[in-house]
Parts: structure tokens; sequence; C-alpha cells
């Protein structure tokens, strides 16, 4: 009964969303428990061609991606490669940044955007770099992170989220690991979580770079100064920024991810993971621990996820997980602990309200 509901009300809550935004392409993804799950698409992946969105259609998932990377360094922690407290300057003694301010970062600051270190100003999408070394050039010889200056001591803890700092998280998990850092993410999470239809390295997948021939992928759109939908010019893949944004990945697979955390963190790791919990549930304390208040919501900060509170009636709910937002796509992601529930909400526009339409989503998932 509980699954019937909630198909209902995900295909209806579709329709209105549908209605009321100018959108190529949704999908939407629930899970209420692990009985009860719904995926679900409307439009299109080519708006131009009226080529249709389907179940398993593949999205762009921009910064969603930092959970896999923080969850990553949380893997190297637990076995004894890191700890929480660690300077970056003793992880990466061979990174030079020109403010040396920025040796007093500890890894908890990269996590938690608090280290002070500027964001990217150009992530060069049009560049599409694939070789093994494009991460390694980005975090030790690029100016961006090399010569840009810190915007506060870090020891302020104060927050600005930044791209960079999760790119050289990135090289961290690959120096550490002994692997790159997209292999040490399909090892340690991808593959337990049962992410099959997930990857960081977008490039190998079929049609790249421009992916108009691959059935599969959901292409990027904008909206043209005159309002209509238009093609992005440049797919949103380059290799060095594979730590903070390219994963690719489907409702379905991001469910699982979901489910695999909420599994792992009360010790119930039965399900359909094939090689144990992501993380310790002991590691979830220090993961959702409040760091940091992000300035313009209120929401907070912990190790990679932020957190917020959502009212409904007299209810309030503690949510955590992460937006992303690139060229084209949109991508909402976010997990109540508490009600055992996972939200997906993706679409292949950019500035889609995606965040909006997903504390919806939750809102109409709560009353069933």
């Amino acid at each position: 009964m509980k699954q019937k509901l909630l198909r209902e009300k995900c295909n209806k809550f579709m329709d209105e969303v549908m209605n009321l935004n100018d959108l190529p392409g949704l999908a939407i993804g629930v899970s209420a428990g692990e009985s009860a799950e719904f995926v679900g698409v409307r439009g299109f992946r080519d708006y131009a061609a009226r080529d249709p969105l389907k179940e398993d259609s593949i999205f762009h998932c921009a910064s969603v991606s930092k959970l896999f990377t923080s969850s990553a360094i949380m893997k190297l922690v637990e076995a004894g490669a890191l700890r929480i407290d660690d300077r970056l300057c003793e992880i990466l003694p061979d990174l030079n940044i020109a403010d040396k301010r920025f040796e007093e970062i500890r890894l908890w600051n990269m996590l938690t955007h608090t280290s002070g270190l500027g964001d990217v100003d150009d992530y060069r999408w049009y560049d599409f770099e694939t070789d093994d070394d494009s991460l390694r050039r980005y975090v030790y010889e690029s100016e961006e992170v090399l010569a840009q200056p810190m915007l506060w001591e870090p020891r302020e803890t104060r927050f600005r989220y930044s791209n960079i700092a999760y790119e050289i998280l990135g090289q961290i998990v690959s120096e550490r690991s002994g692997l790159s850092y997209e292999d040490f993410i399909s090892r340690y999470l991808l593959e337990p979580a049962g992410m099959s239809s997930s990857t960081m390295k977008t490039f190998e997948r079929a049609g790249a770079p421009d992916f108009r021939d691959n059935e599969r992928m959901a292409l990027p759109h904008e909206k043209k100064p005159d309002r209509s939908i238009g093609p992005v010019e440049f797919y949103p893949y380059t290799r060095q920024h594979a730590p903070s944004s390219t994963l690719t990945s489907t409702a379905g697979d991001l469910l699982r991810w979901g489910r695999a955390h909420l599994r792992s963190a009360f010790g119930n790791d039965a399900g359909d993971s094939c090689c144990g919990p992501l993380l310790k549930p002991e590691t979830y304390e220090i993961v959702w621990r409040e760091y940091a208040t992000v300035p313009n919501n209120g929401e907070k900060m912990g190790i990679g996820w932020f957190m917020r509170e959502q009212n409904k009636g007299p209810q309030v709910y503690r949510l955590c997980g992460h937006e992303g937002t690139d060229d084209g796509f949109r991508a909402s992601f976010w997990m109540c602990p508490d009600l055992d529930i996972v939200t997906v909400v993706l679409s292949n526009l950019s500035g889609a309200p995606v965040k909006r339409i997903n504390k919806k989503l939750f809102d109409t998932i709560v009353q069933i």
C-alpha cells in the first residue's frame, strides 16, 4: 500500500512541477525506507530533438560530487592514513601556496569550507582534460591554486565555499591511497553502494565529449535571452575538477548512495551493499557535527554535508545533503535520517529550482 501511494503521489507531484516550471527535463528519486522507492522522469534528454528522458538517464551531478570526496577522506581517516586535524602543509609537503597563511589549514577546514581558500574562476569546460596527471598539475602547478590570496586565516572558521579546497582533497585521496582519485571513489564508494551507472570518469562514457549520440546521457540546456530553451555549448567536464564536480549518475543510483549511508550510520548494512558499510557508525558523529553556519541561508556545515531544518506543521525535521550547480545542470540530494527518507531531484537546465522542488517533494513524502 505504501509503495502504491508513493508512486501516485510522486507522479502527481512531477506533473505539477512540469506545469509550473519551464524545464527541458526532470528526474526525481524517493526512498521512504527499504521497501518503498520511486524513480520517475518527465521531459527530454535533448529538448530540440524531443528525445525523451528515461528512468535510467544519466545526469551531471556537479557539486554532489563533494559528498564522495569527503566520504573518501573519512575512509582514509578510519584507516589511519589521515587525521582530521592534520595540517595541509604536512599532508602535502610539496604544495607551495604563496599566501603562507595556508600553513594553518587543517584537513577539517577544507572539508567544511572554512579554510579561507578562494574558489575556481574558470572551470575550463571547453578544455575537457582527460589525462591521469590532470588533477596533480592543477593542484601543484596552476596559478589559480598557488597564487590566489587567501580570504582570511583558517582559525577564524568562517564559511566560504571553495571548490579549490575539494580539488586539493582529491589529490590527498590519490596520494594517501596510491590510486587515482576516481579509482578510489569507484572501488570504495560506488561499488559498495551498488552504483553501477555512476562514474567520476565521465570522459570514458560513450559519445564524449558532447554525448549527443549517447541515448542515456541527459544533455545540458540553458535559457536563452528570449527565454527559449537551448543547448549549452560544452558538456561540463574536465578531469582536474573531478573531486568537486564530475560525478555523472542516475536518480536511482543516488538513492542507493543515500540508502548506503543510512544503513552505515545506523549499523544496519545488510541491504544491497556488497562490500560492507561505507563508513563506521561513529564516523557519522563527526561527519554530521556542525562546524560552521552558511551565511546566506542559515544552514549548517558538516564534513562535506550541508545540514538544515525543515518544518512540516508542528514537526521540525533535520536533513543533510548537497546541491549541485553547473552549466546546463542542477542536482539536489537530501536525506532525513530520522525518517529514513532520501530525496533526489535532477534537471538538465542551468538555474533549475531543484532545491525548492526538493523541499516540496519532502513535504509531499512526509504526508504519506
